[in-house]
Protein backbone atom coordinates (compact mmCIF):
# COMPACT_ATOMS: atom_id res chain seq x y z
CA UNK A 1 0.00 0.00 0.00
CA UNK A 2 1.38 3.43 -0.92
CA UNK A 3 2.22 5.99 1.81
CA UNK A 4 -0.63 8.16 0.49
CA UNK A 5 -3.17 5.37 0.96
CA UNK A 6 -1.73 4.50 4.37
CA UNK A 7 -2.30 8.12 5.38
CA UNK A 8 -5.89 7.93 4.16
CA UNK A 9 -6.56 4.77 6.15
CA UNK A 10 -5.11 6.36 9.28
CA UNK A 11 -7.25 9.45 8.87
CA UNK A 12 -10.39 7.51 8.00
CA UNK A 13 -10.17 5.40 11.14
CA UNK A 14 -9.30 8.28 13.47
CA UNK A 15 -12.03 10.06 15.38
CA UNK A 16 -12.40 13.66 14.12
CA UNK A 17 -13.10 14.76 17.68
CA UNK A 18 -9.55 13.83 18.62
CA UNK A 19 -8.31 16.50 16.24
CA UNK A 20 -10.27 19.34 17.80
CA UNK A 21 -9.18 21.43 20.70
CA UNK A 22 -10.58 20.39 24.05
CA UNK A 23 -11.01 23.86 25.54
CA UNK A 24 -14.39 25.19 26.59
CA UNK A 25 -16.37 26.43 23.59
CA UNK A 26 -18.96 29.17 23.66
CA UNK A 27 -22.18 28.18 21.91
CA UNK A 28 -24.46 30.32 19.79
CA UNK A 29 -27.64 28.59 20.99
CA UNK A 30 -27.25 30.04 24.47
CA UNK A 31 -30.50 28.70 25.91
CA UNK A 32 -30.11 25.23 24.38
CA UNK A 33 -33.54 25.13 22.74
CA UNK A 34 -32.17 23.97 19.38
CA UNK A 35 -32.99 27.29 17.72
CA UNK A 36 -30.88 30.40 17.10
CA UNK A 37 -32.70 33.65 17.83
CA UNK A 38 -31.79 37.17 16.77
CA UNK A 39 -31.04 38.07 20.39
CA UNK A 40 -28.52 35.23 20.59
CA UNK A 41 -26.84 36.40 17.39
CA UNK A 42 -26.85 40.07 18.48
CA UNK A 43 -25.21 39.07 21.77
CA UNK A 44 -22.53 37.03 20.01
CA UNK A 45 -21.34 39.19 17.11
CA UNK A 46 -21.58 42.33 15.05
CA UNK A 47 -22.15 42.33 11.31
CA UNK A 48 -18.54 43.39 10.78
CA UNK A 49 -17.29 40.48 12.88
CA UNK A 50 -19.45 38.08 10.86
CA UNK A 51 -17.91 39.39 7.63
CA UNK A 52 -14.40 39.04 9.02
CA UNK A 53 -15.18 35.40 9.88
CA UNK A 54 -16.40 34.78 6.31
CA UNK A 55 -13.34 36.44 4.75
CA UNK A 56 -11.15 33.34 4.90
CA UNK A 57 -8.32 34.77 2.74
CA UNK A 58 -8.26 38.10 4.61
CA UNK A 59 -8.52 40.28 1.50
CA UNK A 60 -11.49 42.27 2.79
CA UNK A 61 -13.83 41.07 0.04
CA UNK A 62 -16.80 38.71 -0.13
CA UNK A 63 -17.30 37.04 -3.52
CA UNK A 64 -20.39 35.83 -5.38
CA UNK A 65 -19.76 32.09 -4.70
CA UNK A 66 -19.64 32.84 -0.96
CA UNK A 67 -22.97 34.68 -1.10
CA UNK A 68 -24.54 31.77 -2.99
CA UNK A 69 -23.06 29.34 -0.46
CA UNK A 70 -24.45 31.41 2.43
CA UNK A 71 -28.00 31.94 1.20
CA UNK A 72 -28.47 29.64 -1.78
CA UNK A 73 -29.16 32.51 -4.20
CA UNK A 74 -27.21 35.41 -5.68
CA UNK A 75 -29.82 38.15 -5.17
CA UNK A 76 -28.09 39.92 -2.31
CA UNK A 77 -24.77 40.06 -4.16
CA UNK A 78 -26.29 42.11 -6.98
CA UNK A 79 -28.39 44.27 -4.63
CA UNK A 80 -25.35 45.18 -2.51
CA UNK A 81 -22.76 45.40 -5.29
CA UNK A 82 -23.14 49.11 -6.01
CA UNK A 83 -20.01 49.44 -8.17
CA UNK A 84 -20.69 46.34 -10.28
CA UNK A 85 -17.32 44.64 -9.78
CA UNK A 86 -16.74 40.99 -8.93
CA UNK A 87 -16.78 41.31 -5.16
CA UNK A 88 -18.44 42.99 -2.21
CA UNK A 89 -16.46 45.13 0.18
CA UNK A 90 -17.35 45.11 3.86
CA UNK A 91 -18.53 48.71 3.45
CA UNK A 92 -20.90 47.80 0.62
CA UNK A 93 -22.46 45.10 2.75
CA UNK A 94 -22.64 47.21 5.92
CA UNK A 95 -24.14 50.15 4.01
CA UNK A 96 -26.79 47.87 2.48
CA UNK A 97 -27.87 45.72 5.41
CA UNK A 98 -27.89 45.43 9.18
CA UNK A 99 -27.07 42.37 11.26
CA UNK A 100 -30.84 41.83 11.52
CA UNK A 101 -31.11 41.82 7.70
CA UNK A 102 -28.14 39.44 7.51
CA UNK A 103 -29.89 37.09 9.95
CA UNK A 104 -33.16 37.26 8.00
CA UNK A 105 -31.45 35.92 4.88
CA UNK A 106 -30.98 32.60 6.71
CA UNK A 107 -34.58 32.47 7.98
CA UNK A 108 -35.89 30.70 4.91
CA UNK A 109 -39.29 29.81 6.39
CA UNK A 110 -39.77 33.28 7.86
CA UNK A 111 -40.72 32.13 11.36
CA UNK A 112 -38.33 34.52 13.13
CA UNK A 113 -35.86 31.90 14.37
CA UNK A 114 -33.22 29.70 12.77
CA UNK A 115 -33.70 25.95 13.11
CA UNK A 116 -30.79 23.54 12.63
CA UNK A 117 -30.71 23.49 8.79
CA UNK A 118 -31.08 27.27 8.61
CA UNK A 119 -28.52 27.99 11.35
CA UNK A 120 -25.53 25.89 10.31
CA UNK A 121 -23.75 28.74 8.49
CA UNK A 122 -24.38 31.05 11.44
CA UNK A 123 -22.93 28.42 13.77
CA UNK A 124 -19.86 28.29 11.50
CA UNK A 125 -19.42 32.06 11.70
CA UNK A 126 -19.81 31.99 15.48
CA UNK A 127 -17.31 29.15 15.89
CA UNK A 128 -14.71 31.04 13.84
CA UNK A 129 -15.20 34.06 16.10
CA UNK A 130 -15.24 32.01 19.31
CA UNK A 131 -13.01 28.96 18.81
CA UNK A 132 -12.20 26.64 21.71
CA UNK A 133 -9.01 27.37 23.60
CA UNK A 134 -6.36 25.53 21.57
CA UNK A 135 -4.47 22.74 23.30
CA UNK A 136 -2.70 21.50 20.18
CA UNK A 137 -1.36 22.88 16.91
CA UNK A 138 -4.13 24.40 14.77
CA UNK A 139 -5.63 22.49 11.88
CA UNK A 140 -5.63 24.79 8.82
CA UNK A 141 -8.40 22.88 7.04
CA UNK A 142 -10.71 22.77 10.07
CA UNK A 143 -10.51 26.55 10.47
CA UNK A 144 -12.72 26.88 13.54
CA UNK A 145 -11.34 23.84 15.35
CA UNK A 146 -14.69 22.13 15.89
CA UNK A 147 -13.51 18.74 14.65
CA UNK A 148 -15.70 18.73 11.53
CA UNK A 149 -15.57 20.31 8.09
CA UNK A 150 -18.14 22.74 6.72
CA UNK A 151 -18.54 23.41 3.02
CA UNK A 152 -17.17 26.91 3.52
CA UNK A 153 -14.00 25.53 5.11
CA UNK A 154 -13.40 23.11 2.25
CA UNK A 155 -14.18 25.58 -0.56
CA UNK A 156 -12.05 28.27 1.08
CA UNK A 157 -8.94 26.10 1.23
CA UNK A 158 -8.83 24.08 -1.99
CA UNK A 159 -10.36 24.05 -5.48
CA UNK A 160 -11.81 21.13 -7.40
CA UNK A 161 -8.90 21.20 -9.87
CA UNK A 162 -6.43 21.10 -6.98
CA UNK A 163 -8.28 18.09 -5.57
CA UNK A 164 -8.00 16.28 -8.91
CA UNK A 165 -4.26 16.99 -9.06
CA UNK A 166 -3.81 15.74 -5.49
CA UNK A 167 -5.68 12.52 -6.26
CA UNK A 168 -3.72 11.88 -9.48
CA UNK A 169 -0.87 10.03 -7.76
CA UNK A 170 0.83 8.90 -11.00
CA UNK A 171 0.32 12.18 -12.86
CA UNK A 172 -1.32 10.63 -15.91
CA UNK A 173 -4.20 13.15 -15.89
CA UNK A 174 -6.80 10.48 -15.26
CA UNK A 175 -8.04 8.95 -12.03
CA UNK A 176 -8.29 5.25 -11.36
CA UNK A 177 -10.85 3.76 -8.99
CA UNK A 178 -8.10 3.34 -6.38
CA UNK A 179 -7.09 7.00 -6.66
CA UNK A 180 -10.68 8.23 -6.43
CA UNK A 181 -11.38 6.03 -3.41
CA UNK A 182 -8.93 8.11 -1.34
CA UNK A 183 -11.47 10.95 -1.39
CA UNK A 184 -14.79 9.32 -2.17
CA UNK A 185 -14.64 6.17 -0.02
CA UNK A 186 -17.97 4.34 -0.18
CA UNK A 187 -19.21 6.79 -2.81
CA UNK A 188 -16.47 5.76 -5.29
CA UNK A 189 -18.57 3.36 -7.36
CA UNK A 190 -21.38 5.86 -7.83
CA UNK A 191 -18.89 8.60 -8.75
CA UNK A 192 -17.21 6.33 -11.32
CA UNK A 193 -20.58 5.37 -12.80
CA UNK A 194 -21.53 9.04 -13.13
CA UNK A 195 -18.26 10.45 -14.46
CA UNK A 196 -16.53 7.63 -16.40
CA UNK A 197 -18.36 8.50 -19.61
CA UNK A 198 -16.55 6.01 -21.85
CA UNK A 199 -16.59 3.20 -19.24
CA UNK A 200 -12.87 2.53 -19.53
CA UNK A 201 -12.26 2.34 -15.78
CA UNK A 202 -10.70 5.80 -15.51
CA UNK A 203 -12.03 9.32 -15.01
CA UNK A 204 -10.12 11.95 -16.95
CA UNK A 205 -9.95 15.53 -15.72
CA UNK A 206 -12.47 16.47 -18.40
CA UNK A 207 -14.83 13.70 -17.34
CA UNK A 208 -14.43 14.74 -13.70
CA UNK A 209 -16.00 18.07 -14.64
CA UNK A 210 -18.82 16.52 -16.66
CA UNK A 211 -22.44 16.45 -15.52
CA UNK A 212 -21.78 19.78 -13.73
CA UNK A 213 -19.67 18.05 -11.07
CA UNK A 214 -17.82 20.41 -8.72
CA UNK A 215 -16.33 20.48 -5.24
CA UNK A 216 -19.58 21.54 -3.60
CA UNK A 217 -21.36 18.50 -5.04
CA UNK A 218 -18.49 16.26 -3.89
CA UNK A 219 -18.98 17.65 -0.37
CA UNK A 220 -22.70 16.89 -0.54
CA UNK A 221 -22.03 13.30 -1.65
CA UNK A 222 -19.72 12.75 1.31
CA UNK A 223 -22.18 14.34 3.76
CA UNK A 224 -23.95 11.03 4.28
CA UNK A 225 -26.16 12.20 7.16
CA UNK A 226 -27.10 15.47 5.40
CA UNK A 227 -26.23 17.60 8.43
CA UNK A 228 -24.21 20.08 6.31
CA UNK A 229 -20.92 19.03 7.93
CA UNK A 230 -18.38 16.31 7.26
CA UNK A 231 -18.00 14.58 10.62
CA UNK A 232 -17.69 11.09 12.08
CA UNK A 233 -15.10 10.19 9.45
CA UNK A 234 -16.96 11.65 6.45
CA UNK A 235 -14.22 14.26 5.88
CA UNK A 236 -11.24 11.90 6.16
CA UNK A 237 -10.68 11.95 2.41
CA UNK A 238 -10.47 15.74 2.33
CA UNK A 239 -7.83 15.70 5.08
CA UNK A 240 -5.76 13.24 3.05
CA UNK A 241 -6.20 15.22 -0.16
CA UNK A 242 -5.26 18.46 1.60
CA UNK A 243 -2.01 16.95 2.90
CA UNK A 244 -1.05 15.99 -0.66
CA UNK A 245 -2.11 19.39 -2.01
CA UNK A 246 0.13 21.13 0.52
CA UNK A 247 3.02 18.86 -0.43
CA UNK A 248 2.45 19.58 -4.13
CA UNK A 249 2.52 23.35 -3.50
CA UNK A 250 5.48 23.24 -1.13
CA UNK A 251 3.45 24.01 2.02
CA UNK A 252 3.89 20.80 3.97
CA UNK A 253 2.08 21.78 7.15
CA UNK A 254 0.11 18.70 8.21
CA UNK A 255 -3.57 19.67 8.80
CA UNK A 256 -3.81 17.06 11.55
CA UNK A 257 -0.60 17.62 13.50
CA UNK A 258 0.15 21.19 12.43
Amino acid sequence: MTPFLLLFVALATASPMKRQATGQQEVLDDNGDGLVSKDEVFAAMSLHEALVALDRDGDGFIYLPQIIELWGVSDQFYLLNVDGDNHLTFREIENGMTLSDFYDQFDFNGDGTLDAPEAYQMHYIHDVLHPPTPTAAPNPLDANGDGRLSKLEVLSHITYDEVLLALDADGDQRLSEEEIRVLMGSETTDFMDDQDNDNNGFVTYGEAHSHRMNLGKIFDRLDLDDNHYLDDGEGAGFYAVYVTHQTNTGDITDPVTG
